[in-house]
């Protein structure tokens, strides 16, 4: 097993998340999505991410089927989408992803959106983990001051926050805000979808260390404790985001060099604004 496999980050409540894992954003081709998925298990992703509003949760479950692991050597990541005041419709809802995904619990469950409803989607995820339905909760694009108002409203506090984070937006004040409550943090669009090959920096160290500069960039988020979920379905990319991890080791004065790239308009999405819209299309079995 390579370093990157056996990585895991330890949640609030004890839960070891693997911090390596398998997106699934976009994921909507049945037959590239399910071989994506097996080929990714059976090369060694043990975490698994979708949400309800990718519509995929049909095509992770037939990825498993077709892997060479069971439902419990895998840990399953889901998301709830905030645009009810009603908690039962959430409730609702998860007995929906339980079917789609051939499965009798969660192990994270996440509220996709601080808005409109976040606080009643979390409100439900508290009921659900206390019914001990899933194994942790937590939620996704909350900045600082959301995640502030949400800690001080709520009985158990996040396990995880997912965000927006990449070397053109360190996310630092939420980063250190989530390490001073011990909420783990994971990284979405890490890479910038490949972008990070057109960055001076990248270009350099990625010949350095004889790697990709995708590469360099998830190494970065690992080596600064937080979690990444890079997505593909092309199986050798698959492969090499996750395996390539353990061929090298960025120095602190690199990391540095990453962080100071950052810069006030990096981010793409602006959680204050974004208000997650119904979903445009049904739900598939």
């Amino acid at each position: 097993m390579s370093e990157a496999k056996s990585l895991k980050i330890k949640l609030h409540n004890g839960i070891m998340m693997p911090q390596v894992g398998f997106g699934t954003y976009r994921i909507q081709d049945q037959a590239i999505g399910v071989k994506a998925i097996a080929h990714a298990i059976n090369s060694g992703y043990e975490l698994l991410d979708t949400a309800d509003i990718y519509r995929n949760h049909h095509i992770v479950r037939e990825g498993i089927k077709q892997s060479n692991k069971n439902r419990n050597e895998l840990f399953i990541t889901t998301k709830l989408w905030p645009v009810s005041k009603d908690i039962k419709i959430y409730k609702d809802d998860f007995g929906v992803f339980l079917k789609q995904l051939d499965t009798d619990y969660i192990d994270l469950l996440i509220v996709h959106w601080p808005l409109p409803f976040g606080k009643v989607a979390y409100e439900a995820a508290e009921q659900l983990y206390k019914e001990g339905k899933v194994r942790a909760i937590g939620v996704s694009n909350y900045n600082k001051k959301q995640l502030e108002e949400l800690i001080s409203s709520v009985e158990i506090k996040p396990m995880v926050n997912q965000i927006e984070l990449n070397p053109n937006a360190i996310r630092q004040d939420v980063v250190d805000f989530a390490k001073a409550n011990d909420i783990a943090i994971t990284s979405w669009q890490t890479m910038m979808e490949g972008k990070v090959s057109e960055l001076e920096h990248f270009v350099k160290l990625s010949q350095k260390y004889k790697v990709d500069s995708p590469a360099i960039a998830l190494k970065w988020a690992i080596q600064k404790g937080i979690a990444i979920i890079p997505k593909s379905v092309t199986p050798s990319r698959i492969e090499t985001n996750l395996n390539d991890l353990a061929l090298f080791k960025l120095t602190e004065e690199e990391i540095e060099m990453i962080d100071n790239l950052s810069t006030e308009k990096g981010m793409n999405v602006d959680s204050n604004n974004y208000i997650s819209p119904t979903p445009a299309t049904e739900r598939v079995f």
